[in-house]
């Protein structure tokens, strides 16, 4: 009878064990942590007084001002122009030429809001490196636009897009200080959690203590595998298995006694 229901006890445990698979993960992740970001950032100081890390502050971060006309279209735009063609076509044609029209209405509509969003134009594919300050004029049939120098657009960059450190909120703050202090030539940079404060504005530029930081992403991590968890669950699952065919065993032997 003994033998019965210890034979019993481990089926009934091996049967407990045989999910655990499926609820070892599903417990892992709620009771875990939030995952890393896939972008390890390390920080880089820049000055508006240097030739060289102007070109990197309008590279790195000219965004904020500045858009490209390649990203005038339907690929890089997600739908987000009425007339992405024509509109492009629209600001090449004043690049080259100074002055551009246009009589499509979906033409104007979308120059008209990139005028709104941006002051700086240029072809990041193009052969010359060259940003152009534009206008649009006459609900938006007429654009114009001027050589840039780089200087003004790092200017603009800094002054609109710069982040002061002052103003962030502590938990801001921290993540910046975070990737700060993993930013020397040893370090890998910093991975902070999804859920991070500041996480959603970077890549960024932080200007803290009056020194510019130029925070930008240093590597990317891919998360493979099915994880501890699944691994112990599987483990577990094997042990359920064997405690099964133990207890069948067991309790086969002991009706064959009786």
């Amino acid at each position: 009878m003994r033998l019965r229901k210890l034979a019993l006890l481990l089926a009934v445990v091996g049967l407990v064990c045989l999910p655990a698979p499926v609820y070892l993960p599903a417990l892992a992740g709620a009771t875990s942590p939030p995952p890393q970001t896939s972008q390890s950032y390390r920080a880089e100081t820049v000055s508006l007084a240097n030739e060289s890390d102007i070109e990197t502050i309008v590279s790195r971060h000219g965004r904020t001002v500045s858009i490209s006309v390649h990203q005038v279209s339907h690929r890089y735009s997600a739908g987000e122009y009425r007339a992405p063609n024509e509109t492009r076509e629209t600001l090449a044609a004043a690049m080259r030429n100074g002055t551009a029209r246009t009589a499509a209405a979906g033409a104007r509509a979308d120059l008209q809001a990139i005028a709104r969003n941006n002051t700086y134009v240029h072809d990041a594919y193009g052969e010359r490196q060259q940003y152009y300050r534009f206008s649009v004029e006459e609900n938006g049939s007429v654009v114009t636009a001027r050589n840039a120098t780089l200087q003004r657009v790092a200017n603009a960059t800094v002054e609109r897009g710069a982040y002061r450190y002052e103003n962030l909120s502590p938990g801001a703050r921290e993540t910046v200080d975070r990737i700060l202090r993993n930013s020397s030539d040893e370090d890998f940079g910093y991975r902070p959690r999804v859920n991070d404060a500041f996480v959603d504005r970077l890549p960024a530029l932080v200007e803290k203590d009056g020194t510019l930081h130029s925070i930008t992403v240093y590597g990317h991590v891919d998360d493979f595998g099915f994880g501890v968890s699944l691994v112990v669950g599987l483990g577990v699952a094997g042990v359920g298995a064997v405690l099964i065919l133990v207890g069948g065993v067991l309790y086969a032997v002991a009706w064959w006694r009786e």
